[in-house]
């Protein structure tokens, strides 16, 4: 069984580096898995530094491709389109592998009715976090877990798990499922563009879900997730939250197949629903209600944003309402020409 490991990227050669040589590092045989660089316009190195990978490592197969259109889907379709394993892996460019990542993820697959596994991630911090990240942990019955950075500990042991906790930087999934439920939904959409977001590998993981395949947690599918000091700041959990606002409503709208509703907010998934209650939590007498209270109201803009240009934008709606994603391209890059056909 061999496996394809994907990585989208964007400007980000300086912990590309570290990602592609803990991959290197594996103990499972070069025969047995292939990488696939997927360079999502980068303006910086990141040509110049997997050439150069693959130059010094010819017994490993890597390939980089240069995909134009912006957004984590169209890097992650590429890399599955120009895939040749029967299991895909989806990573970040920012995280680092345990030696025995790629072995326990292909151990969890020797099952033949689970579909989708997820992993362990561990913070890398820069520097001490600050103390009102505390606020943004999840703690419950041995299970911690932060989502504004990606941070994943259920423990020890092999488990089934909801698939709101397989992410991006640790995402294992049989090829042939990808592609029967129509891949990923937009992620990760620049700026300009963020009315095109949508809910990402969770709207694909929900597809897993709702045909009743089996998802599994590994523990022993390990990495390390590198975190900057930027990131530690409350604008940028704010930037995530409106980007959570905009992804519960795609959710939204895709659940009721189109904007059946008035301009009151429509009331998002249950699981949504009690993600957000959590994170605003009680705020009397709490040290970080302020922080939460923001958060709170950018997740409320974002939702409200995306609400608005919906219902603005006939095309919009049917970018959202789209049953499969191959053809990746979206508003001003409709006009082009797909990069990549199945």
């Amino acid at each position: 069984m061999k496996s394809s490991i994907i990585i989208p990227t964007f400007n980000r050669s300086f912990s590309l580096r570290n990602t592609i040589e803990s991959l290197l590092n594996s103990k499972s045989s070069p025969h047995n898995y292939e990488i696939i660089i997927v360079d999502n316009a980068s303006t910086d190195s990141t040509k110049q530094l997997a050439e150069s990978i693959i130059r010094l490592n010819p017994q490993q197969d890597i390939r980089y491709y240069y995909e134009p259109i912006p957004g984590s889907l169209s890097a992650r379709h590429k890399g599955a389109l120009e895939s040749k394993g029967d299991i895909l892996i989806f990573i970040d460019d920012d995280i680092v592998a345990a030696s025995e990542w790629l072995e326990a993820i292909i151990e969890t697959f020797n099952d033949p009715a689970v579909h989708l596994v997820g992993g362990k991630s561990l913070p890398m911090f820069d520097s001490q976090p600050p103390e009102w990240l505390e606020a943004f942990w999840f703690r419950e019955m041995g299970r911690n877990w932060c989502a504004y950075l990606s941070i994943l500990d259920f423990g020890d042991q092999l488990a089934e798990i909801d698939p709101i906790y397989v992410w991006s930087l640790n995402y294992a999934i049989r090829r042939e499922t990808l592609f029967e439920l129509g891949g990923f939904h937009p992620d990760y959409v620049p700026k300009p563009f963020e009315q095109y977001q949508g809910d990402g590998e969770t709207g694909l993981a929900w597809k897993v879900q709702a045909k009743g395949l089996k998802i599994m947690y590994q523990p022993r599918a390990l990495v390390h997730h590198i975190i900057p000091d930027q990131r530690l700041t409350i604008e940028y959990f704010e930037k995530r939250m409106f980007f959570g606002g905009i992804f519960d409503s795609y959710t939204t709208i895709r659940r009721n197949q189109g904007m059946k509703f008035n301009w009151k907010m429509q009331e998002p998934f249950p699981q949504i629903k009690r993600t957000v209650n959590r994170v605003v939590g009680k705020l009397s007498g709490d040290p970080h209600a302020q922080i939460k209270q923001r958060v709170r109201g950018a997740w409320l803009e974002g939702y409200k944003f995306h609400q608005r240009e919906v219902r603005q934008d006939s095309a919009l709606l049917m970018w959202v309402l789209q049953n499969s994603y191959f053809d990746y391209r979206y508003g001003p890059f409709r006009n082009n020409e797909p990069s990549s056909s199945r």
